[in-house]
């Protein structure tokens, strides 16, 4: 059995005892990993026959790879492939080969992911017919901040939309040819005005998160990205070191290829490389992104974690003794009204609020 075989057993087996919205991190991180291999390959046109065979063969692996390979293909290379895959299975015949103990997919099932292909670029140059390009209007302010507790909605000439987050900073650039966000610290929910035209790109900390008409989340932690995808596809890049002017950097990116490809639903942390990779269900996305709306919602998660997230909408200083490090929390509380937070713990958590001064409270337990 191969590697992405037994990965793939192992999920099947991991979905059987209930753990069936969690995506193990290394088997989608290969799967993305070839997935881009192959449209890396497929772009300078090296594949020979052999090689043809072989990328049929990892596709019929599981649909995962299938999803994979479209993202990949959609996002960076559009119908440049059509030309490259019409070459599939000529001299295959109406048979399904076996190589190196691996199915090779059949010429009808290549023909197949061919048009499947072409249908979703037309739909594609069909949402893109509809924006106007004539509705750029002069730049906006570029630099915008909120204080710890504040939050902000910034809506872009383009028609994008931007709520930014507690204690943050995010710096628009927009031009005729790109859209470009620099966040260099905080959170930031990005709700993105379809233009394939005009690339939509988030740098934050050593990572790029590339978008078309989507919604996504991104939160700049101290040393990785994290992204929360609500709709659409985005795709992942590890930025370049090098230091470069708009134009050289954009054209460095197009020439990039993703680390990971995610779609609504997803939730990933990278940085040079991809560290995390979640499927969640709607419950958890919907809790993940309740802070659009002035909330920050919990269900079972260590209160050494909701006091980490909570810290950040307020200046109080907050202490949890260690033996409360894992103790699971849930619930929903208002952003901004922390004192309610402590007595919710206090009445249905059994923990002890000490508050040594109104900036500084120690969590202790109660008995």
């Amino acid at each position: 059995m191969t590697k992405a075989e037994n990965t793939e057993a192992e999920n099947t087996e991991a979905d059987n005892t209930g753990a069936a919205n969690i995506v193990s991190f290394p088997d989608l991180a290969v799967i993305e990993e070839q997935a881009a291999a192959w449209i890396a390959k497929i772009e300078v046109k090296e594949l020979q026959q052999v090689e043809l065979d072989k990328l049929g063969a990892w596709l019929a692996l599981s649909p995962q790879h299938q999803e994979a390979f479209d993202r990949m293909n959609s996002l960076w290379n559009g119908a440049e492939i059509l030309d490259d895959l019409n070459g599939f299975g000529e001299d295959v015949g109406d048979k399904t080969a076996i190589e190196n103990g691996e199915p090779v997919m059949p010429w009808w099932g290549q023909r197949m992911l061919v048009g499947a292909i072409a249908a979703s670029v037309m739909v594609v140059a069909g949402v893109t017919a509809l924006y106007d390009a004539g509705m750029f209007t002069e730049a906006q302010p570029t630099h915008f901040l909120t204080q710890v507790g504040e939050q902000k909605t910034i809506a872009l000439s383009d028609g994008s939309t931007v709520i930014l987050n507690t204690d943050s900073v995010l710096d628009i650039e927009l031009t005729e040819n790109s859209r470009i966000m620099r966040l260099t610290q905080g959170e930031a929910h990005f709700d993105v005005a379809p233009n394939p035209d005009r690339p939509f790109l988030v740098y934050a900390g050593d990572g790029i998160v590339k978008a078309v008409g989507t919604a996504f989340t991104v939160y700049l932690r101290k040393k990785a990205v994290e992204v929360t995808v609500s709709e659409g596809v985005v795709a992942l890049i590890a930025r370049p070191k090098a230091s470069m002017n708009t134009a050289q950097s954009l054209q460095v990116i197009a020439e990039l290829k993703p680390i990971a490809a995610l779609t609504a639903g997803q939730n990933a942390v990278f940085a040079e490389k991809v560290e995390h990779v979640e499927s969640m269900s709607e419950e958890a996305l919907g809790r993940k992104l309740l802070w659009h709306g002035g909330f920050i919602a919990f269900s079972g998660e260590p209160l050494l974690t909701v006091i980490e997230d909570v810290s950040r909408y307020t200046d109080i200083r907050i202490e949890i003794d260690p033996d409360l490090e894992t103790l699971p929390v849930g619930g929903y509380f208002k952003i901004g009204e922390i004192d309610g937070m402590f007595e919710a713990l206090e009445t249905a958590f059994g923990v002890h609020v000490e508050r040594v001064s109104p900036s500084h409270v120690i969590l202790s337990s109660a008995s």
